[in-house]
């Protein structure tokens, strides 16, 4: 009886022993946990992870040689933010758009665009393509055009034309009547006469780049879009992609690009002006700010008609009016800097998807360090805008086509193709990917056949 008594005291004393060790392992367990959290790097369990996948995980069109992997870039690169997704119209997906202002002067250049996207682009019955021309002159002379174009053969350039594209339809065109969204505000204030048939007056007495903008800028309001692309008539498309991706892909990280570089009285007025315009003062942002960096020219139909109705609050007048008299700056200046202010006074969802990132400082972050004296020399263009010119900088490269790839940034001006050896341009332009060569218009196609470069 005595021994029993005394195992079941030492029992329970073990127990309580034991009971004690495993609160006191539990408190341990718990203040390591809490303390070691905050600088924990869960990133790092993240790319483990990645790394531990093959490539067809990922779906990568593109991994060249000595550019990283897409998920890496990401991974490394990345800013806090989930990104966005395209909101999807009645039909379950948004409804994409591209703007193309243009004359009988460049209709050989948009010929050349159709042609290459028509034989290139696997999806071009998906977006719709707006034409707006100068007249009804126009009007017909682009019908005929496009009635020219030529069916596409088993190849285009130097590569194999998608399946779906051999002797397939034409693109989805509208060909609009500038005259049919001029705005009200250019008919009575304008001297000349404008009619469907002659808007030149419009053209006489605004100049050039005001006419420009007025068409670029009255068709974003006036056509139906959920999102549309800016593009100039000197477009080439450079290799088999879709369209609809390149939309996707802007629309997951959609940025706004400014720099320090507003270097010229042009500059500076431009952007002052699209300050006026929003009723805001330049200083607020700096006078050194220029916006006008990637011409990849994304709009959002919902940013565009509450920049309107900002511009006609702000200023108790019609947008056209305080455009004309406010400064008549270029139509993506103030449509950037509307998102750039918006985002900073806005927790709207419209706007805080945006990211605004600074050109001088992602170049760096990028690894683009050896291209600095090349940007140092850029002075009547924003850095970004004319970034062709740091393919000078062959060690600068690979950080360059991860930046674009990082920030879904598929069309590039390019106006000189000797600027480089021409293998580093071609890796460039294929492996990045550039989708569209969108200013310049340099003559690739031929310059690829010259060479006999086959793919």
């Amino acid at each position: 009886m005595l021994l029993i008594k005394r195992f079941s005291a030492q029992t329970a004393q073990a127990r309580v022993l034991y009971l004690s060790c495993l609160s006191c392992v539990v408190l341990l367990v718990v203040f390591f946990s809490y303390s070691l959290f905050p600088h924990l790097h869960l990133r790092a369990l993240h790319i483990a992870d990645s790394r531990s996948k093959t490539a067809s995980d990922f779906q990568a069109p593109f991994i060249p040689e000595g550019l990283g992997r897409p998920d890496e870039d990401d991974l490394f690169f990345a800013r806090p933010g989930g990104g966005s997704k395209p909101r999807p119209n009645g039909k379950g997906q948004p409804t994409y758009a591209i703007l193309l202002p243009t004359y009988t002067n460049h209709l050989p250049y948009v010929v050349n665009f159709l042609q290459s996207y028509m034989c290139l682009c696997t999806d071009h019955q998906e977006v719709d393509i707006h034409l707006i021309v100068s007249d009804s002159k126009e009007v017909k002379a682009f019908q005929d055009a496009i009635e020219g174009l030529k069916s596409c053969g088993e190849r285009f350039s130097i590569f194999p034309t998608p399946r779906g594209n051999i002797n397939g339809p034409k693109p989805k065109i509208n060909i609009v009547n500038f005259y049919d969204i001029v705005p009200d505000a250019f008919r009575s204030m304008i001297k000349g006469n404008i009619t469907a048939d002659d808007t030149s007056a419009l053209l006489t007495e605004r100049g050039r780049y005001q006419y420009q903008t007025i068409k670029k800028m009255s068709a974003a309001i006036e056509l139906k879009y959920d999102w549309g692309l800016w593009l100039d008539s000197e477009a080439v498309v450079v290799q088999p992609f879709s369209m609809r991706e390149v939309f996707d892909s802007y629309i997951k990280t959609p940025t706004v690009w400014r720099s320090r570089n507003s270097k010229t009285d042009f500059m500076v007025s431009l952007i002052t002006g699209s300050a006026n315009v929003l009723g805001r003062d330049i200083e607020s942002f700096g006078k050194a700010l220029w916006n006008l960096e990637s011409v990849q020219w994304m709009l959002e139909k919902e940013v565009v008609n509450d920049l309107v109705q900002s511009v006609e609050k702000a200023h108790k007048q019609d947008f056209w009016t305080v455009w004309a008299t406010q400064g008549s700056p270029f139509e993506i200046n103030l449509y950037n800097l509307h998102i750039q202010a918006r985002k900073l006074e806005s927790n709207d969802p419209l706007f805080t998807k945006y990211q605004v990132v600074e050109t001088e400082r992602e170049m760096d972050r990028f690894g683009m360090g050896a291209a600095k004296p090349i940007m140092d020399q850029i002075s009547q263009t924003g850095i970004f805008e004319t970034s062709y010119l740091l393919l000078k900088a062959t060690e600068a490269v690979p950080g360059f086509s991860r930046m674009m790839r990082h920030y879904g940034q598929r069309l590039l001006r390019f106006d000189d193709l000797d600027v480089a050896p021409p293998d580093v341009i071609d890796r460039f332009l294929l492996d990045t990917p550039i989708n569209i060569l969108c200013v310049g218009g340099p003559p690739l196609h031929s310059w690829w056949e010259e060479r006999n470069k086959i793919l």
